[in-house]
């Protein structure tokens, strides 16, 4: 950590600190473990994670035929989640790449672009935006968190299931449902820069609340209110390092059971949010930017256990998003966009023998609304088919088999297969691998031949002739219980991307370049993810997983840009009754970016939770901690890195349950 990210107050390095921290509460743990132990309830375990991502049935996800990772309720408040970034950050297999503008990033999986991870709301797909709308990162804000029960991480092509975009994997947010009786939370975050050169203050309301309307009518309520400043650059505090927002959202739920087995459900989730910020052109001139999102995803679904294994979903869903622009000082705004998929899909599940059998399909309206567009406007329509087959080949040993079909209305067809076997070699050992090909179809932007992209110094041409991104990914990995206190696990992953669509330059006129979309590359990406979990005492709990990549482009030979060699995430946790510690570390290795290199950094963060019960259901979640604890800055580490991350801040999260 260089000098100048210090406060005034020196306070002691993140290392030393950490040191400090693990001593310390090792002693403490071992010393409350014997006096706590003997309370502890007879028999007492932790809940599997389950997952319906990986094969749209629920399932372990320790047994589910794909890496999966499950991001908890509990875990999205110890990390002060604000968004879908928020809460998958510090899982395995997930990194960050720049977005060049207000301090944005998106996520990648596995070393594969964020255009290339699929998001899903309970198994329904938004309207993507990073590789429509440059420099956006605007897929993270459609549903705020105080709605999430959990959120699914599948790493690894999932196009057999879910079609295009899935190369790099799936994610999947899983809201909460109605239960028997009406629930319901009321939650209040805020977070204040600890230095207010480097991280801004940020505050967030939200309610939730879900139940019965008489026998056969259940309703679920969701608002959230958000408030984050933007954050200076010190180097001229006329500009915003990292853009300030306000959000506000609002989502409804309604379901009906006519009879036992059926519900109907009908819902909308509308949210929008402004970013603000101070940037400087090229003139140079000063100018405020500010950007409004409207995001509104309406759906209504069918879902029936018909009884002897048949089971069935039917769905029809639109997501909308419109995003404007506005600047002053007559500096001109980015163009108006709007985009919206409009989906008709179901399946059908049974048993068969031994087999578990889904079949499904899948209609879909892309529309697209820019002024780059002959007619200002361009539409593709897709149709898939699909059939999944899940069957044991043995006492211990499954098989799924995928296969979809999917035509787009443009570019054509493709043909996405997927095979994966899970062996349960022991109750201690799950030994799981398999093949999957993914595609992504492209852009209407960049399939459309008469798109001309002419903002800023650059012109972005349509090209007719140019085909989806493909994948191949091969992976074998492994969950091992190596001993009561140790849990060890381990993937090995190989993935060759074909037809990356990227640009190329067709001529320079004075300042301005040309450039024409074009398949042009290809990639291999392989690596390992390992990792374990050691219960260092009954109370005392240290989790480890690291991501190591070796990438390829295929076309120069040389390392891929914005991926990191290694990925290394720690947690500690003591858990005494109620009170959950934390101390977290996010190690990010060296990589190549297409301004320079970067060097390996580092995040600590710490947090204290705990709930205590008031009476009846009703039950109080405190956390606090400190983020950034190093104050680490981006810029100060390298001024190559395309991103920004909040300086050191002091967050309290409190919800009320009842």
């Amino acid at each position: 950590m260089k000098p100048s990210s210090l406060t005034p107050a020196h306070p002691p390095h993140p290392v030393a600190l950490a040191t400090f921290l693990v001593f310390g509460l090792a002693q403490a743990a071992t010393a409350a473990d014997d006096a706590l132990l003997a309370a502890a309830p007879a028999g007492q375990h932790t809940l599997q994670a389950v997952t319906v991502t990986a094969t749209m049935t629920e399932q372990e996800a320790r047994t589910a035929p794909a890496s999966v990772t499950v991001v908890t309720e509990e875990e999205l408040a110890q990390r002060n989640a604000a968004n879908l970034l928020d809460a998958v950050r510090g899982t395995p297999g997930v990194t960050f790449q720049g977005r060049q503008v207000g301090g944005r990033k998106t996520l990648a999986l596995r070393g594969m672009e964020g255009k290339h991870t699929l998001t899903l709301i309970d198994g329904r797909r938004i309207s993507a935006s990073d590789d429509v709308i440059g420099h956006s990162d605007y897929q993270y804000g459609w549903l705020p968190m105080a709605a999430v029960e959990r959120v699914e991480i599948i790493r690894g092509p999932l196009s057999a299931l879910y079609g295009s975009e899935a190369l790099g994997g799936v994610i999947n947010l899983i809201t909460k449902k109605p239960k028997d009786r009406w629930m319901a939370s009321i939650s209040l975050s805020g977070a204040t820069g600890l230095d207010s050169d480097t991280a801004a203050d940020a505050l967030r309301t939200s309610v939730y609340a879900a139940g019965p309307l008489g026998e056969q009518f259940n309703l679920a309520i969701n608002a959230e209110k958000s408030y984050q400043g933007s954050t200076v650059l010190p180097e001229d505090r006329a500009q915003s390092e990292i853009e300030g927002n306000r959000t506000r959202s609002l989502g409804l739920t309604a379901s009906w059971q006519p009879v036992a087995g059926h519900e109907v459900e009908f819902g909308v989730q509308d949210g929008l949010e402004k970013r603000d910020s101070d940037d400087i052109n090229r003139t140079p001139t000063y100018y405020h930017n500010r950007y409004e999102l409207d995001r509104t995803q309406k759906h209504a679904s069918w879902n029936a256990d018909w009884g002897n294994g048949w089971r069935s979903q039917l769905r029809a869903y639109r997501s909308d998003i419109s995003i404007r622009n506005f600047r002053n000082n007559g500096v001109a705004a980015t163009r108006p966009q709007d985009m919206r998929d409009s989906v008709v899909d179901g399946h059908a599940s049974t048993r068969w023998g031994s087999h578990q059998i889904t079949v499904g399909g899948e209609w879909r309206k892309e529309e697209l609304v820019n002024a780059g567009l002959k007619n200002g406007q361009d539409e593709a329509t897709h149709k898939a088919l699909f059939v999944q087959d899940e069957f044991a080949l043995g006492q211990n040993l499954m098989a799924t088999l995928g296969l979809r079909g999917d035509h787009h209305e443009i570019f054509g067809s493709e043909v996405s297969p997927r095979a994966y076997l899970v062996w349960e070699a022991s109750p201690n050992l799950v030994v799981k691998g398999g093949y999957g090909h993914a595609f992504k179809a492209p852009t209407l932007k960049q399939i459309s031949p008469n798109y001309v992209g002419a903002e800023g110094p650059h012109s972005f041409l349509g090209n007719g002739n140019i085909q989806p991104e493909t994948s191949n990914a091969f992976e074998l990995g492994a969950n091992w219980q190596a001993a009561p206190q140790l849990a060890l696990r381990a993937t090995v992953f190989h993935t060759e991307v074909k037809q990356l669509i990227t640009y190329r330059l067709l001529q320079k006129i004075g300042p301005r370049s040309i450039y024409q979309y074009d398949n042009v590359d290809a990639a291999r990406i392989q690596g390992l993810e390992a990792g374990f979990t050691w219960d260092i005492t009954p109370r005392l709990q240290w989790n480890n997983d690291a991501t190591w990549l070796h990438t390829r482009d295929k076309t120069t030979g040389q390392q891929l840009n914005d991926r990191p060699r290694v990925a290394w995430n720690s947690t500690l946790v003591w858990q005494v009754q109620q009170w959950r510690t934390q101390l977290g570390a996010e190690t990010t290795g060296k990589q190549q970016s297409a301004s320079g290199k970067l060097p390996t950094y580092t995040l600590w963060n710490a947090s204290v939770g705990r709930a205590w019960k008031l009476g009846g259901e009703r039950q109080l979640h405190l956390s606090t901690g400190i983020q950034n604890l190093g104050n680490v800055r981006m810029q100060e580490e390298s001024p190559n890195f395309g991103w920004a991350e909040q300086g050191r801040r002091f967050f309290v999260n409190a919800r009320m349950d009842f």
